[in-house]
């Protein structure tokens, strides 16, 4: 993952220049939504909002119909982790590190590929939508590239090409599955355990669009590797990686909800990103505090709940 020391905005925005990667998913998305119901055009209810997060984590599909829409366009819950609340930064920019090495550290949730604990022991965080099912009428920006997936945290900090490629400590067998001729779960797992299940010496699957792979099937086989370690993977969660975005871009980003883990004291975190999200948004853009609830064992189910008790900014009428 990311390292998780920060900077304060104005001094980021100075000494480190993005690292912009997007992939256009309009004309997949128009054709997938032929077939699928489109869910809406603006941003849905609290209570909506977690009816779908839940809908999605259960949602165990392989592909989004083709070879090159992976999964994570259409279901699974995509979160980021974030550290405390600070003024000094908003949770939803990129790092430093980030901005430097180009990739921005995600997890993804989904009855198929479940954990129980998050990167740093973080109690709060954001979730972007489903690209295939953010609302169309609301200026969201859904090209931001998902470049990779390793199945279980790949200490990404110390990797080449964005996080994507090869360890610094195992730089001769840790560089992307496919191009070591690595593209199903079986051969990932023998892999990994030739390494001593370390995870530094596991190799990531490639989903980026530009390589030329089958990244469908990639994705899929990333979730798939988790259940051939499953004792392993439930304790510590799995990692994308997204193309780092530009600093303030609050208005289009695909943030669909900011959470809390149940039993923490996360809410007051995700309550003050609300706040934050809300009064940097030119239009003032509410989206909801949501209770992330993780299998407390490896045959129970995540849950999303909407509490409008949690919300720190009143959710508007409609």
């Amino acid at each position: 993952m990311n390292s998780k020391i920060l900077l304060p905005i104005s001094i980021a925005a100075i000494m480190f220049s993005p690292h912009v990667f997007s992939h256009d998913y309009s004309q997949e998305k128009e054709a997938y939504l032929k077939s699928h119901l489109l869910r809406s055009d603006v941003r849905q209810s609290g209570i909506k909002t977690a009816e779908y997060l839940n809908e999605d984590y259960l949602s165990t599909v392989s592909t989004c119909d083709t070879d090159s829409t992976p999964a994570f366009l259409c279901s699974g819950v995509l979160f980021r982790g974030t550290d405390v609340f600070s003024t000094s930064f908003h949770s939803w920019d990129p790092s430093p590190a980030s901005q430097s090495n180009g990739g921005v550290s995600f997890s993804y949730l989904r009855a198929d590929s479940k954990f129980t604990k998050l990167a740093y022991d973080y109690n709060n965080g954001f979730i972007f939508f489903p690209y295939f099912y953010a609302p169309d009428g609301e200026g969201i920006d859904t090209n931001i590239d998902v470049m990779c997936s390793f199945p279980i945290d790949a200490g990404t900090n110390a990797r080449s090409d964005k996080g994507c490629g090869a360890s610094s400590s195992q730089p001769s067998h840790s560089g992307p599955c496919q191009d070591q001729g690595i593209t199903t779960a079986a051969q990932w797992h023998t892999q990994f355990v030739q390494g001593g299940n370390n995870t530094s010496y596991q190799c990531g699957f490639t989903t980026d669009d530009d390589s030329g792979y089958n990244t469908a099937d990639g994705f899929y086989q990333s979730i798939l590797s988790m259940a051939t370690i499953a004792d392993q993977s439930f304790e510590t969660q799995n990692e994308l990686r997204l193309a780092t975005w530009a600093q303030g871009k609050q208005d289009s980003l695909p943030i669909n909800a900011f959470f809390y883990l149940s039993g923490t004291d996360g809410l007051n975190n995700a309550q003050q990103n609300q706040k934050d999200y809300y009064n940097s948004t030119t239009n003032a853009v509410w989206v909801p505090v949501i209770e992330m609830i993780l299998p407390a064992s490896e045959n129970d189910q995540a849950r999303f709940e909407y509490l409008p008790a949690d919300q720190l900014i009143p959710e508007p009428s409609r």
